[in-house]
C-alpha cells in the first residue's frame, strides 16, 4: 500500500486542469472497454473499497454494491486476501494490484433492475462462467532492480469520505437528489485519498516504475457518489482535479444510468435533456429512492469540461470549498466563480 500524508496541496499551484475522456453507457462510445470489465491496457480500475477490499461482503459472493462484488471477479485480488493477518482478516484500502487480470464474467458497472444482473454487480453462472477473452499481452517492468513482464492493468482499491455519515439532517430523497450541504464537505478527504492511491511517488520506490509503467489513466464510474450518497457533480469535479495531480496520468470517466450503486444519480452529471432521458432509463432502488428529474439542471460536465479545462487546479479547489448550498447545484455554482474569475474585456 502507499503512504499517507498531504503533499497533493504543494502541486494545487503549478498543476492544470487535463481534459478527461468521458464514456456514456448508453449515449456514446468512447473506443474503450467498461472499465469495471477491465481489458483497457494501462488503465487502472477503481475499485470504490470502504476501509478493506471487499468490504462488508467478507469475499464471500457479489453483491448490489460494486467493491464487495469485484473481488469474485479479479481472482488474483481474492487470492492475495489469503495472506493477510489473522487480525485483520480482510486486505485494507487504499491498496493497489498490478498486473491483474479478469478471470470470471459476466461484469458491467451498468446493471439492470431485471435479468441477468437484477440490480447487482456483475453476474456468476452456474455453468461457463470464466472469462473467454483474457488478455495475454504484456509489458516490461523494473521491479525492485529485476526486469519483469507483466500485464498493462491493475485494480486499484480506494475509499472515498462517507457522504451519508455527515447527512445526518439530510432525507434520503436529499442524497440521492445532490440536495445535501454535507455532501459537499469532503474535497480534502477525497482528493487525499484519490492522490494517495494513484501518485507513484506514494509508493515504495522499488515499485514506482512499475505503477508508472502499468497505471497511465484511471477508470472510474460515480466514486464518492456510490453507496455512501455523495453528491456526483461534486465527485466529478473532485476526481478530475485530484487526477490533474497525479504525474502524466488521465481520467477516463465512465456514465451510468444504473450503476450497481446508487443508480440514476450519475444522471444529474449531464446537462438537463441528456440528463431526463438518462433517468427515464433508471430503476428505483427497493426502498423506492432515486433521484427525480426536477434535479436535473442547466449545465452538464461537458460545459464544466469545456469552460475549466486548462485552467489552474488551484482554481477549482477554490471554488470546491466555496461551492454555494444546496439547492444549487455544484457545476452552476463552479461555472458561476469561473465566469466571475474570467478577465474582464475593456474598450480601447
Amino acid at each position: 500500500g502507499p503512504a499517507m500524508g498531504t503533499p497533493w496541496r504543494r502541486r494545487l499551484g503549478n498543476s492544470t486542469l487535463r481534459r478527461p475522456i468521458v464514456c456514456m453507457e448508453q449515449a456514446e462510445s468512447c473506443g474503450l472497454n467498461d472499465f469495471m470489465a477491465g481489458g483497457n491496457d494501462f488503465q487502472a480500475l477503481t475499485d470504490i473499497a470502504g476501509g478493506t477490499v471487499g468490504g462488508g461482503g467478507r469475499l464471500c459472493s457479489t453483491a448490489s454494491t460494486q467493491d464487495e462484488s469485484l473481488v469474485q471477479f479479479y481472482s488474483e485480488v481474492l487470492a492475495f486476501s489469503f495472506f493477510v493477518s489473522a487480525e485483520s482478516r480482510m486486505l485494507m484500502a487504499p491498496m493497489a494490484f498490478l498486473g491483474v487480470r479478469r478471470y470470471v464474467g459476466d461484469l458491467s458497472g451498468q446493471t439492470a433492475e431485471g435479468p441477468p444482473f437484477y440490480g447487482g454487480c456483475g453476474i456468476i453462472k452456474d455453468e461457463d462462467w470464466l472469462n473467454k477473452d483474457i488478455k495475454s499481452n504484456t509489458v516490461g517492468v523494473s521491479l525492485g532492480g529485476r526486469f519483469l513482464s507483466m500485464s498493462p492493468s491493475s485494480f486499484v482499491a480506494v475509499a472515498s469520505s462517507c457522504a451519508a455519515c455527515r447527512a445526518t439532517n439530510c432525507t434520503a430523497e436529499d442524497l440521492v437528489n445532490n440536495r445535501c450541504d454535507a455532501q459537499r464537505d469532503g474535497a480534502d478527504e477525497d482528493i487525499g485519498n484519490w492522490y494517495t492511491a494513484f501518485e507513484s511517488t506514494m509508493y515504495h520506490a522499488s515499485v514506482g516504475d512499475a505503477f508508472r509503467t502499468v497505471v497511465k489513466k484511471i477508470g472510474t464510474g460515480p466514486w464518492g457518489a456510490g453507496a455512501w450518497l455523495g453528491d456526483s457533480q461534486h465527485s466529478f469535479l473532485t476526481v478530475w482535479l485530484a487526477t490533474s495531480l497525479l504525474q502524466d496520468v488521465g481520467l477516463d470517466y465512465y456514465v451510468y444510468s444504473n450503476f450497481c450503486e446508487n443508480p440514476g444519480n450519475q444522471c444529474l452529471v449531464l446537462e438537463d435533456g441528456a440528463c431526463r432521458s438518462c433517468l427515464s432509463e433508471t430503476f428505483r432502488n427497493a426502498d423506492g429512492r432515486g433521484p427525480s428529474k426536477a434535479s436535473c439542471g442547466r449545465h452538464g460536465l461537458r460545459d464544466v469540461m469545456e469552460r475549466l479545462h486548462g485552467g489552474r487546479a488551484a482554481s477549482l479547489y477554490q471554488d470546491l470549498l466555496g461551492v454555494a448550498d444546496a439547492p444549487h447545484s455544484v457545476f452552476s455554482s463552479v461555472l458561476g466563480a469561473a465566469k466571475a474569475d474570467a478577465p474582464t474585456a475593456h474598450a480601447e
